[in-house]
């Protein structure tokens, strides 16, 4: 076998591989003896008929394709160790030429794309003032009060902010479609999950007490019953009303937060709380500020196959997220108002800002020599025990399954680091 290499532009190698007569003859032998064993030829068990029976059942194309799916995968294999390539996208393959007595194949072979750092440090990004407000504080509390609430039954007629148990059935035209049924659901009313005035048509009722429920689908809703007028036979089992606890000694006890025993300490402890999560945002919109200069300055060349292969997996994994809600894509689609071409416009340019920056921050690694040194593990494993309260060779010991992941979050960490403190 011999290889001609040329690189290309947009951090492109293309590969002409040329396979010796004998080579390739021998892989076509090899092939062939493969397929022949699953061949039928009547008056003969399988793989034990003469060869010239079976070479009548099998195409050449067959025996061609067989013997190039045994050869590539080590050529590809070879050449990115010789070459010392590192591959960022899957392959393009193109036969060449091909015959009984010769193989060529063009493998293009997309490698880490090159890049030219601009200004990294030294630069300006606005930083937004953390206020936690009296609002933000008491929206908190009642917050904590409504998911510590009790859910007492009711025997009185339901009202907006109760919780209905109740089984229901949809129909249009008489006919019952498809998701619109369930047995003992719990609906809090007021909570806009239904189709709009579903849940207003079950303030007043009781437990036990039945209704036809009339409404009409929004037009922006699944097709089949966008716009379209259906009658839900409803019956309510339960009626349940929340019991909202005093913020006082009671709720403190329940929620049981270390070193929190009164009112005050509780809304000290909630404004902590708040200030952390709006500056961990603020820090968040900060770094992508100046990850987003940085880029704009650096010369960064994609190739459109990486783009892609990004695309596909943010795809797949989109696909994932709404098959374990119950939903098909296409009905997902329908629902949000979206379409495919739109949602893969967006994700083309998610991933192209996701790539440029996952590159130039690997570039600042290598400039600044940011390394994660064994010590520095332990370091953060140690935080972790302390944290937790547990032992440092157990924290080791459970995060070793998944130590590489590990690692890497404590790079970006210190990459991140890095660029927050040599910027303002």
């Amino acid at each position: 076998m011999k290889r001609e290499v040329k690189k290309l532009e947009n951090s492109k190698v293309e590969v002409l591989v040329i396979y010796e007569t004998s080579e390739w003859q021998q892989a076509c032998t090899k092939a062939f003896d493969k397929i022949s064993k699953n061949v039928q030829i009547d008056g003969f068990r399988k793989g034990k008929a003469p060869a010239s029976l079976v070479k009548a059942k099998v195409e050449q194309g067959q025996i061609f394709n067989e013997a190039i799916d045994a050869l590539l995968p080590v050529a590809y294999e070879s050449i990115l160790k010789e070459e010392k390539l590192q591959p960022w996208a899957r392959p393009a393959v193109d036969v060449t030429k091909l015959s009984d007595t010769e193989l060529e194949v063009k493998i293009t072979i997309v490698t880490a794309p090159e890049v030219k750092l601009g200004k990294y440090k030294g630069l300006h990004v606005e930083k937004k003032r953390v206020v936690v407000t009296e609002k933000d504080i008491n929206e908190e509390l009642v917050k904590l009060q409504g998911e510590n609430a009790e859910m007492l039954l009711k025997e009185g007629p339901a009202a907006l902010g109760d919780t209905v148990v109740l089984d229901f059935e949809g129909f249009i035209d008489g006919v019952a479609f498809e998701g619109g049924k369930a047995d003992n659901y719990s609906l809090e009313l007021g909570s806009h999950q239904f189709v709009p005035g579903f849940e207003e048509q079950l303030v007043g009722l009781k437990a036990e007490e039945k209704k036809d429920i009339v409404v009409t689908f929004p037009k922006e809703y699944v097709a089949e019953l966008a716009g379209k007028v259906a009658t839900f036979k409803v019956t309510i089992h339960e009626v349940k009303t929340k019991k909202i606890p005093e913020i006082g000694e009671a709720l403190i006890a329940e929620l049981n937060i270390p070193e929190v025993k009164t009112v005050d300490e509780l809304k000290a402890h909630v404004k902590g709380d708040i200030h952390h999560k709006k500056q961990e945002e603020a820090n968040k919109v900060y770094f992508e500020g100046l990850l987003k200069l940085i880029r704009d300055d650096s010369k960064i060349e994609v190739a459109d196959e990486i783009v892609r292969d990004e695309v596909a997996a943010m795809k797949e994994n989109l696909a994932k997220q709404v098959e374990e809600n119950g939903l098909s894509i296409e009905k997902y689609y329908e629902i949000t108002g979206q379409t495919e071409a739109k949602v893969e416009a967006k994700m083309k340019e998610d991933a192209l800002t996701n790539i440029k920056s996952v590159l130039v921050l690997e570039q600042i690694a290598k400039a600044e020599d940011i390394q994660i040194t064994p010590e520095i593990i332990d370091f953060e494993i140690a935080k972790i025990a302390d944290q937790y309260k547990m032992e440092f060779a157990k924290v080791k010991e459970i995060l070793a399954k998944d130590m590489d992941r590990f690692t890497a979050d404590v790079r970006s960490r210190h990459i991140s680091e890095f660029l927050t403190h040599n910027n303002d």
